[in-house]
């Protein structure tokens, strides 16, 4: 009879734990690998759909210089309660300001306060209803950076910014302070546009910030967006970082609004047209001048990289002054008319935010002897114009007026058309 060897007994039960644990391991990893296979995406899975963009068309309005001459204020029909009311001016071109998503113009003036009082040439300084009138007749923004924003000084300047911000008017080209931007981001109806507002400087021998040749006080300076035409590599770099933040900021689409040229002279200076380039290059979609007192060409420009287009008009006039002709050494009529153009804009299914129309819309000043009184009518139709505004034996003057507009014009709106295709 054999002796059992306990030994083989011990062996033979850790031969069975050992490929019991075997077994449990291939069933957990069995489970695990089932729920892992579970967790892990397809790859054949189909990616989570892109939201679609959303295809949106907004029309941005653009008008010339808004200048409060002393006649206004002598005019028994623009006082109001003890200070003034220049709504009427605007009563016939209210519904061009507001046939738009949004509305932008030049007050070439300061708001230095009732008690300063009120003055027209040559040092401008008018009441802050202004802004009201504006506001109520349509106008969503004001550009601030023009050649009379000093003519009171720290003052007058820091004052016209205040009163700004308190009516909730948006304006651009000067600051209350540091602390805010340069330019503005506003979403439009679902495109946010970057708008920024600059003026030439006029050269002085002592190194200061000057504007008809006053010297801004150098703690008020850095409020102002200006540039000196003498030194443009500097102005090019200032305006690149400010299109970089604006883009930064979401802005889709650039507008340049720059106060500069040379007085009644109705074609571009040659320096003027070096900028509008340089702007171009840098990606601005479209540069809305003014300063001149008369209309200057409208252009189109591409970059020097072939990419990009910039839509330009290097002056749009006068809006609203007393500039007559029987006044003016410049005996054309051209102080009279204006332009108040139509950017449309619009983001396709790509995504693309691009300008795809412009309107222009001349303008000439009424101005009734009797009062006086001014009002601001829309030419681009001079056979109907006296049924729309009311105002009779207008007809003749509301057609050379646009004669003379179509005369500067012209080429460039057959240019840009074609440039752009519309």
């Amino acid at each position: 009879m054999k002796t059992k060897n306990p030994r083989n007994k011990s062996s033979n039960r850790s031969i069975k734990k050992a490929i019991l644990a075997v077994t449990c391991c291939v069933i957990l990893a069995g489970i695990g690998g089932a729920a892992l296979f579970h967790l892990m995406p397809s790859k054949d899975a189909e990616p989570a759909a892109a939201e679609p963009v959303k295809e949106q068309t907004i029309m941005i309005g653009n008008g010339g210089d808004i200048i409060i001459h002393s006649p206004f204020y002598r005019s028994s029909a623009y006082k109001k309660d003890g200070d003034y009311d220049f709504t009427p001016c605007f009563s016939n071109i209210k519904d061009v300001y507001g046939e738009g998503d949004f509305s932008v113009i030049d007050i070439e003036t300061c708001l230095p306060g009732k008690e300063v009082g009120y003055s027209g040439y040559p040092m401008f300084k008018s009441p802050d209803s202004l802004v009201d009138s504006l506001a109520a007749s349509g106008i969503d923004m004001i550009l601030l950076a023009n050649n009379h924003i000093y003519d009171y000084g720290n003052t007058g300047f820091l004052r016209t910014t205040q009163v700004m911000k308190d009516k909730g008017m948006l304006y651009t080209g000067a600051r209350h302070s540091e602390e805010e931007k340069k330019y503005v981001v506003q979403d439009i109806n679902g495109i946010k546009v970057g708008m920024i507002n600059y003026v030439y400087e006029t050269p002085r021998s002592d190194d200061k910030k000057g504007l008809n040749g006053i010297a801004i006080d150098p703690e008020v300076a850095p409020l102002l967006n200006s540039f000196d035409p003498n030194d443009r590599e500097s102005f090019y770099q200032e305006i690149e970082e400010q299109i970089k933040a604006m883009r930064k900021d979401g802005a889709e689409f650039i507008i340049v609004y720059p106060h500069w040229g040379i007085e009644y002279q109705m074609t571009e200076a040659s320096w003027q047209r070096e900028i509008a380039q340089k702007l171009c290059n840098m990606g601005v979609d479209a540069i809305i001048g003014g300063h001149p007192h008369v209309i200057e060409p409208v252009d189109v420009f591409t970059s020097e990289d072939g990419t990009h287009k910039t839509f330009c008009a290097f002056s749009l006039g006068n809006q609203l002054s007393n500039q007559r002709r029987e006044m003016m050494r410049l005996k054309t009529g051209n102080t009279e008319d204006g332009l108040f153009i139509d950017l449309e804009i619009t983001r396709n299914k790509k995504g693309d935010v691009s300008l795809t129309g412009v309107k222009y819309i001349p303008t000439w000043v009424y101005k009734n002897a009797s009062g006086p009184t001014y009002s601001i009518v829309p030419v681009d139709d001079p056979s109907t114009v006296e049924e729309k505004t009311g105002i009779k034996g207008i007809q003749a003057q509301a057609q050379a007026s646009y004669d003379r507009t179509y005369k500067i014009i012209g080429d460039g709106v057959n240019k840009v058309s074609e440039a752009y295709g519309f």
